[in-house]
């Protein structure tokens, strides 16, 4: 049963990273020619709702359809959206589904007025697909996790912690071999077959996942805790003036001393809610700000595959016989995690603990932060330089049948910010998950990890909002089809380093109040 749903994992992944991987580079590409801002901004709402859609995946599991079939019916709906992809890259089919362009190209020298107009070709079409595809990968993100968890959950917290290392290897071999394989046959062979693939191998993971059906074990529906949730909150609401009431009538328990706002909502106060079911929505309500103040780190994690790829796409890529993709360089994000994590699991922080040095969870996500300033800001000071080069050591490239102005500036000059990107995530993001499932309640688990991602989803959207924001001072322009050498795309990072920063100060104080709460709780 595991080893069916890793391998559909393996798979779902390879397909998932094949769509994000050079989507930027599709749509900004001679067959689109989407501006540099539309075609990042495509891939920061497509990342934004998949993550998004976790929390609805969760709900439509637990409160209608149970695990399996959430996830089979999300396979459907995720492959019916990726089948359009190869057809979007195929020269023939592309013109039948999209029609004729509605504008003409203009020439190299056009000015900012002729091209502010022009209209996203096929963005009527693409648009829809992304958010069918963003519905379809967040349902089986947010349910396949905890169905393999079903699967082990009574045999022993040994067993369930080595099927969740399984897991997340599961999920860095798909990652390697989309950005390995898929990426450089999408800018080596053509988009058809690089969109291809994806798909084919979205269908093996949905076949792989119904031949293990046998041997699962499906749990029905019990009725979802996010319902519950709100169900408290509305109660608590409605019976705050019960406070002030006299209770004259007997009781089986005393009222607390200084009751809070959503005590209104349980039985001792007249509400219908068990005393735990409210003591867990209060928990909830004291993990959502560490999460909340998370959202800038995410921000500039979604970089990654966006603005990041664009810059390297306007540097000197190595003169091989191949074109290597400008999103090989995602492989030392990859790379470096498959490194750290059992280097840091096995080794360090067994050396840690064995010295009386903790690395605590909240220490942890608060240095993968940090990792992410940094890693922002090397991109700002490397766009810096790159603006001042390419204007006087300016070369043409030629990547997937479009001439990119580039400056006489290695690629390799960008490892450093997708190594510490990749840094921040073995602390920040692998601690995170680790924080959302060991502070919530039991009764939870499921809505926090779905509020975890749901959390990244709004950072990749206000990525999209802040690259909108900032395109208003022309740091990203329209401007020859949005070329970046024409704005100042390092004012953005430097931006983005500015919020991370305040957010890593206010992450800590947060951090603070919530160990002095957890060591309150404790005495009591």
């Amino acid at each position: 049963a595991c080893a069916a749903i890793l391998l559909a994992e393996t798979f779902e992944r390879i397909a998932f990273y094949g769509i994000t991987a050079n989507l930027v580079l599709f749509l900004n590409r001679g067959d689109f020619l989407w501006t540099s801002y539309n075609a990042a901004n495509a891939l920061f709402i497509f990342m934004g709702l998949s993550y998004l859609m976790c929390v609805f995946g969760g709900w439509l599991a637990d409160t209608i359809l149970g695990r399996f079939r959430t996830i089979v019916i999300s396979f459907v709906v995720y492959i019916l959206g990726i089948m359009f992809l190869p057809m979007l890259g195929h020269d023939g089919m592309r013109g039948k589904l999209c029609g004729g362009r509605a504008w003409i190209i203009q020439p190299i020298n056009a000015t900012k007025d002729t091209t502010d107009n022009q209209e996203q070709y096929c963005d009527s079409l693409i648009y829809p697909i992304i958010a069918v595809i963003a519905i379809g990968t967040g349902s089986v993100k947010a349910n396949i996790a905890p169905f393999g968890a079903d699967q082990v959950k009574d045999e022993g917290p040994e067993v369930m912690r080595m099927f969740f290392n399984w897991f997340y290897w599961s999920i860095n071999a798909g990652v390697l071999l989309s950005l390995g394989a898929v990426a450089f046959i999408q800018q080596n062979m053509g988009f058809f077959y690089g969109f291809l693939i994806p798909a084919v191998s979205l269908g093996v993971a949905l076949i792989l996942f119904v031949l293990g059906q046998p041997a699962y074990v499906c749990r029905s529906p019990s009725g979802s805790v996010l319902t519950n949730v709100f169900r408290i909150i509305m109660e608590a609401c409605r019976s705050r003036r019960r406070r002030r009431r006299n209770y004259s009538q007997p009781r089986l328990v005393d009222p607390l001393p200084n009751p809070t706002w959503l005590d209104m909502a349980k039985v001792r106060y007249g509400g219908s809610f068990h005393e735990s079911n409210v003591e867990d929505v209060k928990s909830l309500g004291k993990i959502l700000p560490v999460f909340i103040v998370l959202i800038p780190y995410w921000m500039v994690y979604f970089q990654m595959q966006t603005t990041f790829q664009l810059q390297g796409l306007h540097m000197r890529i190595p003169p091989l016989n191949i074109t290597m993709p400008a999103a090989w360089l995602t492989l030392f994000d990859a790379l470096l995690l498959l490194i750290l994590i059992p280097v840091m699991d096995r080794v360090v922080y067994p050396w840690m603990d064995r010295r009386g040095c903790h690395f605590s969870v909240l220490k942890r996500i608060s240095l993968g932060m940090f990792f992410g300033f940094c890693a922002v800001m090397c991109a700002g000071g490397l766009e810096t330089y790159r603006l001042q080069l390419v204007q006087n050591h300016t070369i043409t490239q030629n990547i997937s049948g479009t001439s990119f102005y580039a400056a006489d500036l290695w690629i390799w000059w960008q490892i450093p910010q997708y190594s510490l990107i990749g840094a921040s995530e073995v602390f920040a993001s692998v601690a995170g998950l680790e924080f959302a499932y060991a502070a919530a309640p039991r009764s939870m688990h499921s809505i926090i990890m779905g509020l975890f991602f749901f959390t990244s989803g709004i950072g990749s959207l206000l990525g999209s909002g802040l690259l909108a924001l900032v395109k208003k001072f022309n740091w990203v322009t329209d401007a020859d089809h949005g070329n970046i050498n024409k704005g100042h795309l390092d004012y953005y990072f430097f931006v983005l380093g500015g919020l991370q920063f305040l957010s890593f100060v206010v992450f800590n104080i947060v951090a603070v109040s919530f160990h002095r709460a957890k060591m309150k709780r404790q005495k009591q």
